[in-house]
């Protein structure tokens, strides 16, 4: 899939779900060549359609984020990662970045901790899978999607 028929796609999706503030792009940023001086160069990926699914879910979790304590905006270091850009950047085989139900972000004005700590407190937390490092914060959507939840680290 090329990167406009994934935007179309994806973007559709979104809009239908009443999503509004992310991109598809954000989702999987389809097209990019990803540069590493260890392991050359990649053209990312778009992923199934059928997971766009899991993206809404992640979604709707990550507008509470940036309406949770004071509204501010979220930014997504990382969401959607092909199998094998997800290998060459060291990802775990079963990462939940491979189904688009997972996220690493930071909270404009909050450090990762307390970005963890929004999202303990949120009511699907039980649902969710959490981690905790040192420049960001990983949220995902496990349980939603039929694996083993709460997951921390």
């Amino acid at each position: 899939m090329t990167k406009d028929e994934w935007v179309d796609v994806c973007g559709h999706a979104l809009e239908a779900a009443g999503i509004q503030n992310f991109h598809p792009l954000e989702i999987a940023d389809v097209g990019r060549e990803s540069v590493t001086a260890l392991h050359g160069s990649q053209i990312l990926a778009a992923p199934p359609t059928y997971l766009i699914a899991n993206a809404i879910l992640l979604c709707n979790v990550l507008r509470d984020l940036r309406s949770a304590v004071r509204p501010t905006p979220v930014l997504v270091n990382s969401w959607y990662r092909d199998s094998a850009y997800n290998n060459r950047i060291g990802g775990v085989p079963n990462s939940m970045h491979l189904t688009c139900g997972a996220a690493d972000v930071t909270k404009a004005g909050f450090t990762p901790e307390e970005v963890a700590d929004i999202l303990e407190r949120h009511p699907d937390s039980d649902e969710f899978g959490i981690g905790r490092y040192k420049t960001f914060t990983h949220i995902d959507v496990r349980g939603m999607i039929g694996r083993t939840a709460p997951a921390r680290w």
